[in-house]
């Protein structure tokens, strides 16, 4: 063979066709780096600048990052696409305006940028900018001191972009007449309400009666599918509550959380007798020397033209005078102390609690302890899950799992709901966002299938197989026969209640007065205050509410409750006025313009995008969520 090689190795087009086998080889080996070479990552082009995927991604990560902290959970294939979406909206949306902005010559002045930030709540300490906790706030938020002061001056140099373009949009005054007569309008009802609880309960009836109400109404009796289910669990929250954490371990969390807190200062409640003349300052010394207690001198105070107030949990800038402040301060709580001059003013007081407005120190140790532990928990369960997905893979039978995999089991027959099939909830362990990600898998699955490793919320991750699976059936009658005498009960008064209703709505459309048809079949009315669409008075449904609205005076309607029937006609109609109503008026017309410069402000970022021939690969783009 090695010979017969050689030979045709001798032949010129068998020497060519190996050359040109090396050369395909060679470039196989560097083809990932020849690709690299000039690759695109422009995910947009604005005006013909490129817009770099990296900066999407920061966008897009950012709002990951908030819906993971807002408890959201992992999110689904359709809200990452949202996501991305709005994310890159909002990268086209800066580009197209800086483009704006360096044409019409708009410049962020720095010492406003400064101001802004400086003003920001969260970066200050005692109300002054706190250079230190405006790095650390920005590091939990995964961004940085540079990032942010870009984002400052794009909102200040897009506000003096956007506002000279929004600032002298007003609605029409006949847009804002119309919409402040629909939302203010008022109505009044009159009713009639005819409860189930006073309908009289028929008598049982033949048992025939009771199997063909049964047999009709087959989806009131049928026992859901159920399912029996062995199931394991490997989560941080179920196990933390049983790892152990020092005090020493407590003590230094603590002493690392409070010292990110600010300082606690120092509280006190208390009652005041406020004395403004010196007439009456007398008086009330002189019935203080007599033996009064304080509450009778508090109650006296009015008689002698004081006042008694009372400051609860103040601090000392918080209380008017600063000499009062020292004192209240000094004082010891339960005595009565004064009078002490403060301002214009004489005080008597009494000091009754002396508190912090810092953290309540038990409270935050035993806050730190359980986070510690949950820390440690997701330690474990890092470490076992390996263990287990190899155990898993194995085909190792739930039950027979390792008993140092820190796993909490379960085992059951229940329904879709998470029910027993004696109605009581099944005991899966964990919060409603585990039970909902575990019950979801037990119905997808089939029976027997082996056992996969699921991911949970909260870091958790559970397994589980189905046993057994007992498909909807209507019960046997003598099962429920209590169960269907109960609803064919409930359905006679229903149907009573119903015909009382129907026969006083027909009687009030038919021109009869709405209580002069009451008062004829025995019902009391009752008159609603005025309401409007967005405010339902006592008693009335939401799902009435725009019914109501739909009637003209004289018209009746009728609606089914949790509860009974109502019958209600319209007695009144208010037509609102601006001068009448000048708040919601005001309120009216200011949203309205505001509406109307959001309006604006979109039409000119779309003018600007389509101006600049916005461009978007959507393949590129889609390498962001998938």
């Amino acid at each position: 063979m090695l010979v017969w090689v050689r030979n045709l190795l001798e032949n010129w087009v068998a020497r060519a066709f190996f050359a040109l086998l090396v050369l395909v080889f060679v470039f196989w080996g560097i083809s990932n780096v020849v690709t690299l070479i000039g690759s695109n990552t422009a995910v947009a082009h604005v005006g013909g600048e490129a817009v770099d995927i990296s900066v999407v991604q920061a966008s897009y990560q950012k709002a990951l990052n908030r819906a993971a902290q807002s408890g959201q959970g992992q999110p689904d294939l359709a809200t990452r696409r949202e996501l991305a979406q709005a994310a890159l909206a909002d990268v086209l949306r800066t580009q197209v305006m800086r483009r704006e902005e360096r044409k019409l010559g708009v410049a962020a002045p720095a010492a406003v940028i400064r101001e802004e930030i400086d003003a920001i709540p969260s970066f200050q300490t005692n109300g002054v900018f706190d250079a230190k906790k405006f790095a650390q706030v920005l590091a939990q938020n995964n961004s940085s001191p540079n990032q942010f002061i870009a984002e400052a001056r794009d909102s200040v140099a897009g506000r003096q972009l956007i506002i000279p373009v929004i600032a002298g949009a007003t609605p029409p005054a006949t847009l804002v007449k119309q919409v402040f007569s629909f939302v203010a309008e008022q109505r009044v009802a009159e009713t009639v309400t005819i409860p189930f609880a006073d309908q009289p309960a028929p008598q049982p009836p033949a048992d025939a009666v009771l199997q063909r109400y049964w047999r009709n109404h087959p989806a009131a009796f049928t026992a859901p599918q159920y399912r029996t289910l062995k199931l394991v669990i490997l989560s941080p929250v179920l196990l933390a509550p049983h790892e152990s954490v020092s005090d020493t371990e407590v003590d230094a969390a603590y002493a690392r959380v409070a010292a990110s807190q600010p300082p606690a200062r120092p509280e006190r409640s208390v009652q005041m007798i406020v004395v403004n003349n010196i007439a009456a300052e007398s008086q009330l010394a002189a019935a203080w020397k007599q033996g009064k207690s304080w509450a009778e001198m508090q109650a006296l105070a009015p008689k002698f033209g004081a006042n008694a107030i009372v400051l609860d949990k103040s601090t000392q800038v918080q209380i008017p005078s600063p000499d009062l402040a020292a004192a209240v301060f000094a004082a010891k709580p339960g005595e009565v102390s004064g009078p002490v001059a403060g301002g214009q003013n004489m005080y008597l007081f009494k000091v009754t609690a002396v508190t912090s407005n810092g953290p309540d120190v038990a409270a935050l140790k035993a806050q730190v302890r359980q986070q510690l532990q949950l820390q440690k928990a997701q330690a474990e369960v890092a470490k076992d899950v390996d263990n287990l997905q190899d155990a898993l893979a194995g085909q190792t039978p739930l039950d027979r799992l390792p008993g140092n995999l820190g796993l909490t089991a379960v085992q059951g027959t229940l329904d879709a709901e998470g029910n027993t099939p004696q109605g009581e909830t099944a005991p899966i362990p964990g919060s409603d966002a585990l039970k909902a990600a575990i019950l979801k898998a037990a119905f997808a699955v089939q029976a027997n299938d082996p056992a996969q490793l699921t991911n949970g919320p909260d870091g958790s991750y559970f397994a589980l197989t189905v046993s057994q699976i007992t498909p909807p059936a209507l019960q046997p009658y003598d099962q429920v026969r209590a169960k269907v005498l109960s609803a064919w009960t409930q359905d006679e008064i229903t149907r009573e209640a119903e015909v009382k209703a129907a026969a006083l709505l027909a009687a009030v459309n038919k021109g009869k007065r709405f209580d002069d048809a009451a008062s004829a079949a025995g019902e009391a009315v009752a008159m609603t205050a005025p309401f409007t669409r967005e405010t339902p008075p006592s008693g009335m449904t939401t799902a009435m509410l725009p019914v109501m609205f739909s009637l003209k005076p004289g018209q009746a309607t009728m609606v089914q409750t949790d509860t009974g029937f109502t019958v209600a006609d319209i007695n009144k109609i208010i037509e609102p006025t601006p001068t009448q109503d000048p708040a919601n008026f005001a309120k009216v017309s200011q949203a309205l313009a505001k509406a109307v410069q959001n309006d604006i402000g979109e039409s000119f970022l779309a003018g600007l995008q389509a101006r600049d021939k916005v461009t978007i690969d959507q393949k590129l783009f889609a390498q962001i969520y998938q």
